[in-house]
């Protein structure tokens, strides 16, 4: 049978701890939490005093110290907690070894510690000036939110994102598939316009599509949504991690949005992402109508009165998303993004550059600087090279390089044949480097095959007379030289034959 603990009564010292915390101003709520019992144990020792039997007799002492407390330096202990050092560590170290105290248990002086110097929570209210601080978050979970496609039907869940304004505490909903940055940006984007101005600083937690690590006090900021926060002229914020009370306005908004909110969305039925979000941004406009009973205005016109006027203006052109990538400049000056090529300046030749991919552009930074900017080949585009002439240099000064004259050199080393060929390749085009990685390529064939392999299909290809082979090419040369099944075919010599007509027969005479 389970045994009934339930409305056990409290020892004097618990009680007389209740109204030494309460003398000293703490809330209902601090002393439960301090002493670690209910608030109802709380309320009803305040409320009913000490009348039961359970109260301290009269003349008692009013704090009970027991023998062995009067020989521990609590002061000390209690600046190395405060120095970080854990309290079990300085019992074991300090108190349990003592000859005194050898056998107290551990609960009893973790008691005594912190009836001297109880644990209460340090809550101070935030003043956020008009137009400084937004907040962004998702809600973790809204069961319920989402549409029925159409064409599978089948029910697709959505994530529930959230904005607030934390001075008039303006509130902007939206549903998203996802909570990655196509979408994350997207929904900020439209929070933004919503509002009609951009925030001066704008708080988010520590989601890989905003943060790449999290740190306490200098934490790395994804380098899109930094370009995301420069294109909006707003300073992103990255809370502390597991800190949620850094970011409680935009907590308790969702909240309270979604307790109202569902009631609102029962017994309808949405076929489409757009649907959703249309009637979720007439509940906002709604929601944030309503009158606070705390401060007997509505948001709206609280955002209206006196933080409209002091956001920042929306930018003229709407944000491009981009990705991000890392590529090596090549010795022609150029990157590879995809299937194309796009220049750089020369003097990067061999470093790693960061790409950042658009729509419409392929940007290079280096050092958190834009060095080239080109706009982006078409999507079926293979093989192209979008070249600045500013980025390469000067032809006269290419052709005294070291790289294209070493090259030449190597391959007069294997052949004639091969020397003409990668010259043709390095003098006979636009520039001395636009070819230079296919003659790069084509000398090292000698390390996978043999000089005179390489050779041999450099002639047919002089032969030939193809002015700017491809390294497939020789390589496809090179690979049936070495087929022992293509054999020179000796030529058909056909004997004389009574049963065939030959050309002279079609001759007319």
């Amino acid at each position: 049978m389970r045994k009934q603990t339930d409305g056990r009564s409290k020892d004097p010292r618990m009680i007389r701890e209740i109204q030494r915390l309460k003398e000293m101003g703490l809330s209902k709520r601090q002393i439960a939490k301090a002493l670690g019992c209910s608030r109802n144990t709380v309320d009803k020792y305040l409320d009913e005093g000490t009348s039961d039997g359970d109260a301290p007799p009269a003349g008692a002492s009013p704090e009970y110290r027991p023998r062995w407390s009067e020989s521990i330096d609590w002061p000390s202990i209690h600046n190395a907690t405060q120095k970080g050092d854990p309290l079990s560590a300085l019992w074991e170290e300090r108190i349990k070894t003592a000859t005194a105290t050898v056998s107290l248990p551990y609960v009893s002086f973790w008691r005594e510690y912190r009836r001297r110097y109880p644990q209460v929570p340090l809550e101070l209210h935030k003043i956020h000036p008009p137009g400084e601080r937004c907040e962004i978050d998702y809600k973790g979970d809204a069961p319920g939110l989402g549409y029925i496609d159409r064409r599978t039907r089948e029910f697709v869940p959505c994530r529930l994102f959230g904005a607030v304004l934390a001075f008039s505490q303006l509130f902007f909903p939206c549903a998203t598939h996802t909570e990655k940055q196509p979408d994350l940006f997207a929904s900020i984007s439209h929070a933004y316009a919503y509002f009609g101005g951009v925030p001066m600083t704008s708080a988010v937690d520590n989601a890989k599509a905003a943060v790449n690590k999290a740190h306490r006090y200098d934490p790395d900021i994804h380098r899109e949504f930094a370009h995301f926060s420069d294109h909006f002229g707003t300073a992103p914020l990255a809370m502390r991690p597991g800190k949620p009370k850094d970011k409680n306005l935009i907590e308790n908004a969702l909240g309270v949005f979604w307790r109202w909110a569902r009631r609102q969305l029962r017994g309808k039925t949405f076929h489409s992402l757009s649907e959703l979000n249309d009637f979720l941004g007439q509940l906002a406009d709604l929601f944030n109508d309503r009158v606070q009973r705390k401060y007997g205005v509505s948001r709206r016109q609280k955002f209206e009165d006196g933080e409209r006027a002091r956001l920042l203006p929306l930018p003229a052109a709407p944000y491009s998303f981009g990705e991000w990538k890392t590529a090596k400049v090549h010795p022609d000056c150029h990157i590879q993004v995809g299937k194309n090529f796009y220049s750089v300046p020369f003097t990067l030749r061999g470093r790693e550059v960061e790409v950042r991919v658009t729509a419409a552009l392929v940007e290079a930074y280096s050092n958190l600087d834009c060095v080239a900017r080109h706009i982006r080949a078409h999507g079926n585009a293979v093989g192209q090279y979008i070249t600045k002439a500013a980025h390469l240099p000067e032809t006269h000064l290419a052709m005294r390089e070291a790289t294209p004259q070493h090259a030449i050199a190597d391959a007069a080393e294997v052949g004639k044949a091969t020397e003409t060929v990668v010259r043709s390749l390095i003098e006979e085009v636009r520039h001395p480097l636009m070819y230079l990685r296919r003659v790069q390529g084509i000398l090292r064939l000698v390390k996978r095959y043999s000089k005179a392999d390489l050779e041999r299909a450099c002639q047919v290809i002089v032969q030939v007379g193809t002015k700017s082979p491809r390294l497939g090419e020789i390589e496809a040369l090179i690979k049936v030289s070495l087929d022992p099944r293509s054999a020179p075919v000796i030529p058909i010599q056909r004997q004389p034959n009574p049963f065939l007509r030959g050309q002279n027969n079609w001759r007319q005479n």
